[in-house]
């Protein structure tokens, strides 16, 4: 399964979902970024590549985490969206955010993946209702998960993958061991979505 995280707008949470969704895939961590996240397994992309390296497109299991610039796709996501089964577009509650999300979910649709997006990193519960409600007015019955705030990912920033996918063994972590059920049943249902798309 290949999947592609992305999104016209930083700090929406790419890269911690999509180290996540590696782990929890066992997929090969892929980044475009030039500040990768702390960890130990990944492979990054260089900036003047303007396609995905062929060897990489042809991994059977891979999450490709690109950042997009500020106002058109970078090509390499435009490259990625051709042969990844499932597009996720993870998105804040914030009205920059969302508009961001719509833009990205305009410009991806013409790749005829299947695309989900993640409200991530939220506290207030009305306010995803309403991100939620806006989105679903404007992409239809595109699937909308939800990621709640939370400090799984700092802890994964900390102490690494090993920890994440241990942390059901840990003593003391009941929420975080709750959390991480949480996201894996997200990214279940994600996975699920693309394999119906092979």
């Amino acid at each position: 399964m290949k999947y592609l995280v992305t999104s016209m707008k930083g700090g929406v949470g790419k890269s911690s979902i999509s180290v996540n969704l590696s782990a929890h895939t066992g997929s090969v961590y892929i980044t475009n970024d030039i500040t990768p996240p702390a960890i130990e397994d990944f492979i990054q992309i260089p900036l003047n590549k303007k396609k995905i390296p062929a060897d990489l497109a042809q991994l059977e299991n891979a999450v490709f985490d690109l950042g997009a610039l500020s106002t058109l796709l970078d090509t390499k996501i435009a490259h990625a969206a051709r042969f990844c089964d499932v597009i996720i577009i993870p998105t804040r509650t914030d009205s920059r955010s969302i508009a961001a999300t719509l833009k990205t979910y305009e410009l991806l649709q013409d790749a005829g993946k299947p695309i989900v997006i993640i409200i991530n990193h939220f506290r207030d519960q009305k306010k995803y209702e309403a991100s939620r409600d806006l989105l679903l007015s404007a992409v239809g019955r595109t699937p909308i998960y939800s990621i709640r705030e939370t400090t799984l990912f700092d802890r994964i920033s900390r102490d690494g993958i090993e920890w994440l996918l241990n942390i059901q063994n840990a003593k003391g972590l009941y929420m975080l061991q709750k959390t991480v059920q949480k996201h894996n049943a997200v990214y279940d249902r994600i996975t699920a979505i693309g394999e119906r798309s092979k």
